[in-house]
């Protein structure tokens, strides 16, 4: 047994004085029974590359060499291509092609090589990765592609979780990738928490993430274990790295936190995006949010902000963790009115509309569409001295504050006090506003109310206001500003501390009027004395002149009698006096009883008196000295 094993050396050993002889021109050459290192940095003389090629072919071809060979290390060499004869060395372990100058890898080369676990090819000048490449290296544990110009990966380079099962480490360092699919996932899901994937494409161009592979991961699905580094890329937005590998509704999703692998708070799959390209802006500030909300979080750690707008006192871009969440605005120029400033501020879920001094003549039709549903407009319009009318508008729905205060608005829109009564504020001050339309009291305002500074008309027509703004006092920013302006009588006056009577009433006038109906009063009731006592003093003329009685009247109207006088006298002054006034009476057709002519005979002189007198409306009696001695 000595002697075989003292027989197997010595053979090794003169293979290795063998190869050593052969050693490619311009290299230095390190072998073992299993281990076999090409370095050719000397590079004298000139090494001519297809020289080397057969040169190495001779070496690696030989039938000890492809039976015992593990460990093969070519390097600093100007070959393009990899030599036919690695593909044979079907025991290799490791295999280091670093720093050479190697354009492309071979197809149907590296799936012979079932027992590789490293595999370096590292600073050399491959472009790209194409699909089946690396399929059957079910042992490779470690792939070393940095420093490289690769600027495209086949799909299935690293997609089939069925291939590089054991695939604990991938470099891809340095190279020209400009896009990444999520193949990192098929290779993350191989590992475990004892032996995470790592996978690292630091420095290389990368601003887009593309999802050819059609990823869209759930809760339900495996998850991963393992770290992407993704530091000093070209990226301006992680929200594109999300939005682009189809991850739902962010760091906040439960997708995501699937994704991440919790353990204990911790993730056991972390995505690391430091570097100097990003944007800050509002884009992001759903992770900035995030992040603000999990102080633990690492999630943006060593990320900085190119926005010349956010750096450090010494100049450098400011961590992104630094910055406050109000600080974040995005500029939206799409759809923004002509001379108008659009900034979405998504601390404060609001779509700024900056229209101040814009020369607007009517309010815009159109702005930019909300980026969220939860999102308000705020409008500012004020000081466009070309405004004289406020009308409807589609956006007013969505808005929480318009200002058009200090324009030169003289009417409001019926409308549109029913479509900006829910909104936040309305400023309307400093306009020429002299009323609101008369529908307004029958629109239920909620809103902040600044209608101050305009010039109010106070006339009667005007008078349903007051109630209307003493029931919007509590919503009403101003009142006392809100003033009176015309008319004159009113002028100064606070509209919301006067009342309807001090609208329709002028003072002036009604004490005009209450002085002349007093004058009236008075006048009448002279007027009256003084026609009493004339009509008093001339009565008897006036009885005379025109038989004027304004005092008789019939006091028994509607009674049955037979006569309308009974003339009393006596018989001695009939002759003289009596006779005469009979015939007057009779004269004017009044019926006189009169006892010579109608007294009944043989009754007595009594019961004809009282029988007449019963049977008169009247008793005239002719009072004489012979009547009165009877």
């Amino acid at each position: 047994m000595w002697f075989t094993l003292a027989l197997f050396t010595l053979v090794t050993y003169a293979d290795a004085i063998s190869i050593i002889a052969q050693c490619p021109t311009g290299c230095s050459c390190q072998v073992t029974s299993s281990y076999l290192t090409v370095n050719c940095s000397q590079r004298l003389p000139a090494i001519d590359v297809k020289q080397l090629s057969i040169e190495l072919d001779a070496i690696l071809s030989t039938d000890d060499v492809v039976s015992h060979l593990t460990t093969l290390s070519i390097t600093n060499t100007p070959l393009t291509h990899v030599p036919a004869s690695v593909c044979k060395l079907v025991n290799l372990t490791s295999l280091n092609l670093n720093d050479n100058k190697l354009t492309e890898l071979p197809d149907n080369c590296f799936s012979n090589l079932t027992k590789l676990a490293t595999l370096s090819i590292s600073r050399n000048a491959i472009f790209g990765l194409q699909d089946e490449i690396f399929d059957g290296l079910q042992s490779l544990v470690t792939l070393d592609l940095s420093n490289n110009k690769i600027a495209f990966i086949g799909l299935r380079v690293f997609s089939n979780s069925s291939d590089l099962n054991s695939l604990r480490s991938l470099n891809l360092d340095y190279n020209r990738l400009t896009s990444l699919e999520p193949w990192w996932y098929y290779r993350c899901i191989l590992g475990n928490e004892t032996s995470p994937v790592i996978i690292s494409v630091t420095h290389n161009l990368i601003s887009n993430f593309t999802n050819k592979l059609q990823f869209h991961f759930r809760c339900g699905m495996k998850r991963p274990y393992g770290y992407l580094n993704l530091h000093n890329n070209r990226i301006t937005h992680i929200m594109d790295v999300l939005n682009g590998w189809n991850i739902e509704a962010g760091f906040a999703s439960a997708a995501f936190l699937c994704l991440s692998n919790l353990k204990g708070g911790y993730p056991r799959m972390k995505i690391h995006f430091s570097g100097r390209t990003y944007a800050c802006d509002c884009t992001d500030f759903p992770i900035y949010k995030y992040v603000n909300s999990f102080q633990n979080s690492d999630i943006l750690s060593g990320v900085r902000c190119i926005n010349n707008n956010l750096v450090t006192q010494t100049g450098l871009p400011m961590l992104a963790t630094s910055i406050p969440l109000s600080a974040f605005v995005c500029q939206l120029p799409d759809r923004c009115p002509s001379g108008c400033r659009c900034v979405y501020r998504p601390a404060n879920v609001t779509l700024h509309v900056y229209c101040s001094s814009a020369n607007l003549s009517s309010l815009p039709h159109a702005l930019p569409p909300l980026p969220k549903s939860y999102v308000k407009y705020k409008l500012d319009f004020s000081n466009n001295k070309l405004l004289r009318r406020l009308e409807r508008r589609p956006y007013f729905v969505n808005t929480s504050i318009l200002d058009v205060s200090n324009c030169r608005l003289v009417d409001i829109a019926p409308g549109v006090l029913k479509d900006v009564s829910r909104l936040s504020v309305v400023n309307l001050r400093g306009n020429i506003l002299q009323t609101f339309p008369r529908q307004a009291d029958t629109v239920n305002i909620s809103a902040r109310l600044l209608i101050g500074i305009n010039p109010w008309k106070c006339s009667c027509n005007n008078s349903w206001v007051i109630g209307w703004l003493q029931s919007l006092s509590e919503q009403i920013s101003d009142p006392g500003d809100i003033i009176c302006r015309s008319p004159s009588r009113m002028y100064g006056r606070n509209v919301l501390k006067s009342i309807a009577e001090d609208f329709c009433v002028d003072p002036v006038t009604r004490y005009v009027i209450v002085i002349a109906s007093l004058a009236v009063a008075v006048v009448t009731v002279v007027f009256l004395v003084i026609a009493g006592l004339m009509f008093y003093k001339f009565r008897i003329k006036l009885y005379k002149q025109w038989k004027f009685h304004p005092f008789d009247r019939d006091e028994c109207l509607g009674e049955d009698l037979d006569y309308d006088v009974f003339l009393c006298c006596s018989s001695q002054d009939e002759d003289q006096h009596v006779l005469r006034i009979l015939r007057e009476m009779e004269s004017y057709g009044y019926r006189v009883c009169y006892h010579e002519r109608d007294f009944l005979p043989g009754q007595l002189i009594t019961d004809n008196m009282v029988h007449g007198i019963e049977r008169s409306k009247r008793t005239v009696c002719f009072i004489s000295a012979n009547f009165l001695r009877r």
